[in-house]
This record gives structure tokens, C-alpha cells and sequence, in this order.
């Protein structure tokens, strides 16, 4: 038996019954079951599109803590930054870095922050792209937030 809601619902029901011939006479076995659908996991990540870090001198950093939201109904798992490049990078290393409060997991309805650093170390104009995939509870979906400094 499988439950494939195509929509949300506040419960779904419905009976399964199996006939068969015990040897004797024909017999019916029921059982009853219910499905709840509800919304996969929807992460966003905060600030404006693109984020703008300033300017800085090169060699020096910026600093910046983004919040992620999962708006879901369900938990995202698998929850990783791909992507990130210099002069952009997570503050203390690769995701989930030092500073902020995420995990792999995102809890439905929950927040976690991220800490990004811009440290360039040569003068000019960057941008990249915060790319945070992610589980939603039905298969592999993406985050994204431009940023620039």
C-alpha cells in the first residue's frame, strides 16, 4: 500500500479490504488507514537579492550572519552549502563554519544562521551565490541568495 497525496490535506482515509476463501466460505479482512499530507520542507535565506557585503580594503574581512527558515511542514535534511568560493567563505571554514547555529538538519518551522566572511585580497568587484541544497522530503531542492562585495 502506498500514500502519494498530490496536495496538502488535513487527513485522508480510506479502507483496504482483502477477500479470500478461508476453505470453508469467502471471508473479508479490513483494515483502515489515514494519511496526512503536508507541505515539504521550504528553506529561505535572508537579506536582499543579491546581498551586498560594501566595500572593504583588501586584506581585510566583512562579516555577515544570514538566517535560514523552513517554512515546511517537514524536517530538511541533508542541509549543505555548495558552491561557495573566495573571496567568500564561511566564517572558521567550509558549512557549516563557527558562529552560526546550523546543522544538516532544519527543523519544520525552525531557523538557523550562517556566518559569511568577504575577504577579498585583491581589489575589485566580486559576486557569488549562497547555494544551500537541502532534502525537502521529496527529493533534493536548492536555496539560493546572490551575494557581492
Amino acid at each position: 500500500v502506498q500514500y502519494n497525496p498530490t496536495v496538502t490535506s488535513p487527513g485522508d482515509n480510506d479502507t483496504i479490504e482483502i477477500s479470500y476463501n478461508n476453505g470453508v466460505t469467502t471471508q473479508l479482512a479490513t483494515r483502515d488507514v489515514t494519511g496526512i499530507a503536508v507541505s515539504p520542507a521550504v528553506i529561505t535565506i535572508s537579506e536582499t537579492d543579491p546581498y551586498n557585503f560594501g566595500s572593504t580594503p583588501a586584506g581585510n574581512n566583512i562579516d555577515y550572519t544570514f538566517t535560514l527558515t523552513n517554512s515546511g511542514a517537514v524536517t530538511a535534511t541533508s542541509l549543505l552549502e555548495t558552491g561557495l568560493a573566495a573571496p567568500f567563505s564561511f566564517l572558521g571554514g567550509s558549512f557549516p563554519g563557527t558562529g552560526g547555529s546550523c546543522l544538516t538538519t532544519l527543523n519544520a518551522g525552525a531557523n538557523c544562521t550562517i556566518v559569511l566572511r568577504f575577504n577579498p585580497s585583491l581589489a575589485g568587484s566580486y559576486s557569488d551565490t549562497i547555494n544551500m541544497t537541502y532534502n525537502n522530503g521529496v527529493g533534493s531542492v536548492a536555496a539560493t541568495r546572490q551575494i557581492q562585495g
